[in-house]
């Protein structure tokens, strides 16, 4: 190895720990801002709390919501009744599975670690602002597998384990495993065929392993099939699909600049000449200015930020990982290909992380204020909160859209700084004569007696039904 290279290789092992770090100080800073609560979250939290138990909402994907619910499910079986405890044990269900994935291909294998943090900053940092996403769980656990059975050679019983916990975590998960477990049942097939050919040390259950992962994944695969021929709800089915088409004109802020970005990486791959570029001193501080602004911009461009179109952006969560497993299968069977350019493809993948990360930091930082902002509204209100004739309707991150109208609610009493319930906001949509009733919610906030039963906890509805009565609302 020539000094330019060791200089790189020592460049890249300094950046990729600080772009882990900032990963993890975000992970930190949605856990206790409770953005597990955005959109679907709320209603999902209330729900687990009136039942007590867990809740599954689509049965092909109930595994996920187990992963997500389990840490607030075992809470309120010891008997915790601290709200700001149970958001802060749903916010570690729903935030912990990525980095603990990430370990896992980090033990699993350090050379290669950079292709999985490629997967996790150009699919799961785009598509992650609604934490609540069953696609999320399903791209995680696709990385866990899949670096067992390329890298984890021979396959020890720690990595064997981790192929199997992730085979079973994907049996129920998401209609994206129909492609990605397809894709590692075969790849786990071939592995014994490989190994057998060449008469390395498989043993016996090495092989067992190998065949129960094989099966799972056949059969998760399976019941991705059916459930997208059988869907339980077509008219989300079609709204993803609407989702997908306007990925082609309305990509977003992060996805934009995440693709300008792989386009780099691609050309550096391919190009010395684009590689010396872009390490010429004009070109770096470029870059380094263009990372700026794409990272900072919910702070730059507050009114700017639509976190709504990561949850259109869901289908990355199953291109990303398809486009990146040949990556993957160069770097075990053609390495030679890739091995020259690694260590500045490893410092981009780092890079990528990095800045994905500060956005996110940037947009949960927006969202702390609105939970401040509607915290606020709750202590000085009482009865029913018109949410577009308040603060909230036309600052508030999720209403920006007015998608997720039906769900403030939800997020008034998952938030409501006193267990005394006295006012929920509710968009007019949801509440006005002329409208009420043509729109789904999870309960109408103006018939007291569908109002979720949380006696256990100590959140009581007397107060609010007391000014409701007052408002005469109808």
């Amino acid at each position: 190895m020539n000094a330019s290279t060791e200089k790189t290789v020592s460049r890249r092992q300094n950046l990729m720990p600080l772009a882990c770090v900032v990963f993890g100080a975000w992970i930190v800073l949605a856990i206790f801002s409770s953005r597990c609560l955005y959109a679907d979250g709320a209603h999902e939290f209330i729900r687990v709390l009136q039942a007590q138990d867990f809740v599954s909402l689509i049965w092909s994907r109930r595994f996920t919501f187990y992963i997500h619910e389990f840490l607030l499910v075992l809470a309120i079986k010891l008997g915790v009744t601290n709200m700001s405890f149970l958001r802060f044990a749903f916010g570690l269900g729903c935030f912990l599975p990525w980095p603990v994935v990430l370990l896992c291909c980090h033990w699993i294998s350090p050379k290669h670690f950079w292709v999985a943090i490629m997967g996790c900053a150009a699919g799961y940092l785009n598509a992650c602002y609604m934490a609540i996403g069953e696609h999320i769980l399903a791209h995680a656990f696709y990385w866990s597998s899949l670096f067992v059975i390329v890298f984890a050679r021979p396959l020890k019983p720690l990595a064997a384990l981790i192929l199997l916990t992730s085979a079973v975590c994907l049996l129920f998960s998401y209609e994206s495993q129909l492609f990605l477990c397809l894709l590692l049942a075969v790849l786990s097939l071939w592995r014994i065929v490989e190994e057998a050919r060449e008469r390395s040390s498989l043993n016996y259950w090495s092989r067992i392993v190998l065949l129960v992962a094989a099966g799972l994944f056949l059969a998760s695969s399976g019941i991705g099939f059916y459930a997208v021929i059988k869907p339980k709800n077509p008219a989300e089915f079609m709204g993803f699909k609407a989702h997908v088409e306007a990925l082609l004109f309305q990509k977003g802020w992060t996805l934009t600049w995440t693709i300008l970005w792989s386009c780099l990486m691609l050309s550096v791959w391919l190009s010395e000449k684009a590689s010396n570029i872009i390490t010429h001193r004009i070109g770096i501080l470029i870059i380094f200015c263009a990372l700026v602004v794409w990272g900072t911009w919910p702070l730059l461009l507050p009114e700017g930020l639509n976190a709504e179109k990561q949850f259109h952006n869901r289908i990355l969560n199953l291109l990303v990982p398809l486009s990146m497993l040949p990556v993957v299968l160069i770097l075990k069977y053609h390495p030679e290909w890739i091995e020259s350019k690694a260590s500045r493809l490893g410092q981009m993948a780092a890079i990528l992380l990095l800045v994905q990360s500060v956005w996110q930091i940037s947009a949960t930082w927006q969202w702390h204020r609105d939970v401040g902002r509607l915290q606020a509204v709750l202590s000085s209100s009482e009865g029913i909160v018109p949410l577009h004739a308040s603060i909230l309707g036309t600052s508030s991150i999720e209403s920006r859209t007015m998608d997720f109208d039906w769900t403030w609610p939800c997020l008034s009493i998952a938030l409501n700084p006193d267990r005394q319930i006295r006012s929920l906001v509710c968009s007019e949509f949801y509440v006005s004569p002329q409208y009420r009733g043509m729109f789904w919610q999870p309960f109408d906030p103006l018939k007291t007696e569908t109002l979720p039963d949380l006696k256990h906890y100590g959140i009581e509805f007397t107060n609010y039904i007391a000014a409701l009565r007052s408002q005469d609302v109808k």
